[in-house]
């Protein structure tokens, strides 16, 4: 997967079936390095992190940096001033970058239990979703690319909303301002918009215009 093809659900499917044949033991899946440098920002983070949790995969990011940077900077989610020019490893002044916003994210606010969630048919884009005591949330990311998908969430009425209506869902956005070097402080808040529904199931479109950006979707439970 380090050459940007495959999925984690078709490769652990190739793993099991292995098991199987040979009569090997189950174990938990450790994934000692995944994602590709260009994987590593805000889209890519939430592109891994779906495709980590659907096999319940522990996994420790790539460190593509060298020399000092390779034991600075945790791996590529923080910088500092000096990053870029006239680098110093004993320098302070750390701030995270968008990528890491993507994983504090995940970390505080996506509470509750796991929902299960499915990729694009082209596994460009992919969702986490978890359903908590306030809300449902939806994290999205792609898989570096750009284009439009359309993401489905069914079943409204298992968290308490009506089959059918107008549902609000705030969006937020993770941006890769500056690359792994820039400083993102947190993410961006682009409001509320509402989505007309039926049949217990709500459609929303996702436009993907630049390759680095992600979003969480997040709406209210009854």
């Amino acid at each position: 997967m380090e050459g940007g093809g495959g999925d984690m659900q078709g490769g652990n499917g190739a793993l099991q079936a292995m098991l199987k044949t040979y009569g090997l033991p189950q174990k938990p899946l450790n994934i000692d390095e995944y994602a590709t440098y260009a994987e590593e920002c805000p889209s890519g983070a939430a592109w891994w992190i779906s495709q980590l949790e659907r096999v319940n995969a522990i996994g420790l990011r790539g460190n593509w940096l060298s020399g000092n940077q390779l034991h600075d900077f945790m791996a590529s989610l923080i910088s500092k001033p000096d990053a870029t020019s006239n680098y110093s490893p004993t320098s302070g002044g750390y701030f995270p970058n968008g990528e890491y916003q993507v994983y504090k994210y995940y970390n505080k606010n996506m509470t509750g239990y796991r929902v299960g969630s499915l990729p694009s048919a082209d596994l460009k884009l992919d969702t986490y979703a978890t359903v908590g005591t306030d809300m449902v949330r939806v994290l999205t990311g792609v898989r570096i690319t750009t284009g439009t998908w359309q993401i489905t969430i069914n079943g409204l009425s298992s968290v308490g909303l009506p089959t059918s209506g107008s549902l609000n869902i705030h969006t937020w956005g993770f941006p890769f301002t500056g690359g792994h070097f820039g400083e993102v402080d947190a993410p961006n808040d682009l409001g509320y918009y509402s989505h007309d529904y039926s049949g217990d199931s709500v459609t929303f479109p996702i436009y993907q215009t630049d390759t680095s950006t992600a979003y969480a979707f997040e709406f209210a439970v009854k």
